[in-house]
């Protein structure tokens, strides 16, 4: 399938402040403080952060090309490629003679590294790509700019960020004076003075910091220009059966709205919540990257039979967020996130890192930690997607009449709050490991 222009928008995140897709819906995009690929390329370092499935390898490639169209020098390379091979291997075809007359030159160039996680599963150093793309650039890389891509759950953000700094390090740039006509003099006072009595504006970044984004999940129009160019013939017809259906956190990354539109094409409708829901985690949990060195690690039954322990944990431990593995992890964050290795007791560290890189989570940068199955507003702020498909899992598992016993559970969990979470749990080696994870719930 050839490339799909979305115009995707890139929000800026900080420590203490979660994505918030409602923001641009009431406000607009830029008075949210999101971007859009133009102004993004008008940064020198930028770290491009996003869950599987979300295009990011495709946006860095269609930058690169266009870019070259428009006769700029720009390049796209994979950082294991880099780290392991050296930078003029890591170019594409015809490209070593265009970087060396940018090398050579006076232009600006544009550098698109994909991926960190990539390379991290390949026990390729980050670090080490750096350093080569600093040392074959030499005194160019004061005029480069760099654009880079990491999978949420694979960033690890101190150390990341002091690995870029140090090794491709962006100064300030000199701007040309404006020569302001006598008339703009006269009135600049004014306007200074008005711009006291405004409300204060977010502040941003300077072109040549560091600027840390994560991509933003697509809206309605979005997704229906995907689904048209995946082969829906009335988006329309499917964008108001997506949300009749309760769909709507379903269609938020490209390759979600590709298992919707695969979905429909076949069928021509929906099914009921817990069949999409079903059929979701299904498609999720089957790795996209057929070469990610990761799918050999866990089978398909496996990764299903992990999904499902995380997620009746969650539900009946009444939390929606995990532990990412390898990250640092802010603790006034992360009360109440569930450890998935001590419900996993049995499986390998590759294992678990492997489900834990799937579509299935959504992950949340500024905690270092992970929300799964999606979107949690289409139940009530504190019980969503997991917990819906957390029960989802129960009751599959064990019928409908075990649907009371689960909701009479948790509202006994929420009205006394120190039930043992193992008392809930459907199997005696699943209430075992629940219990050790989390006795007071």
């Amino acid at each position: 399938m050839d490339f799909v222009e979305l115009h995707r928008w890139f929000a800026p995140i900080s420590k203490d402040q979660e994505l918030n897709p409602e923001y641009g819906a009431h406000w607009g995009a830029r008075l949210s403080g999101w971007l859009d690929w133009s102004g993004l390329l008008q940064r020198c370092r930028v770290v491009v952060l996003a869950e599987a499935a979300s295009g990011k390898s495709e946006e860095f490639r269609n930058q690169a090309r266009q870019l070259s169209l428009q006769g700029k020098p720009s390049f796209y390379l994979r950082i294991e490629e880099l780290a392991d091979q050296g930078f003029e291997a890591a170019l594409g075809p015809g490209e070593a003679h265009s970087y060396e007359a940018w090398r050579t030159g006076p232009a600006e160039g544009w550098f698109f590294l994909d991926s960190i996680d990539e390379a991290r599963l390949n026990r390729k150093s980050f670090e080490s790509a750096l350093k080569r793309l600093a040392r074959e650039s030499g005194p160019a890389l004061e005029r480069a700019n760099i654009f880079i891509s990491c999978r949420v759950t694979d960033w690890r953000n101190d150390d990341d960020r002091r690995a870029i700094r140090e090794w491709l390090p962006a100064h300030r740039k000199a701007e040309a004076p404006v020569d302001k006509g006598d008339e703009a003099k006269l009135l600049e006072p004014l306007f200074d003075e008005r711009k006291t009595t405004e409300l204060p504006q977010r502040p941003e970044a300077a072109p040549h910091e560091l600027l840390v984004v994560q991509i933003v999940p697509l809206d309605g129009k979005q997704s229906a220009a995907l689904a048209s160019a995946a082969g829906v013939a009335d988006s329309e017809t499917f964008a108001a059966a997506i949300v009749k259906a309760g769909l709507e956190a379903f269609r938020q990354r490209p390759g979600d709205v590709l298992d919707l539109a695969s979905y429909w094409n076949e069928r021509n409708e929906f099914g009921s919540l817990a069949a999409m829901v079903d059929y979701g985690i299904e498609r999720k949990l089957a790795e996209r990257e057929p070469h990610r060195p990761d799918n050999d690690s866990l089978a398909p039954a496996k990764a299903r039979h992990g999904a499902e322990s995380l997620a009746a944990a969650l539900s009946l431990g009444k939390s929606f967020t995990l532990r990412a593995p390898g990250g640092q992890t802010d603790p006034s964050l992360m009360a109440g996130a569930i450890e998935p290795a001590r419900m996993l007791d049995e499986w390998s560290d590759a294992e678990c890192n492997a489900l834990l890189r799937r579509g299935f989570l959504l992950p949340q940068p500024s905690a270092g930690c992970a929300f799964t199955i999606g979107e949690h507003k289409n139940i009530s702020p504190h019980d969503g997607w997991t917990v819906c498909y957390g029960t989802v899992v129960l009751v599959l598992k064990f019928g409908i009449s075990f649907l009371p016993t689960v909701m009479a559970l948790r509202h006994s969990c929420h009205r006394c709050g120190r039930l043992p979470l193992g008392w809930h749990c459907g199997t005696p080696t699943f209430a075992t490991r629940s219990f050790a994870a989390s006795p007071l719930y």
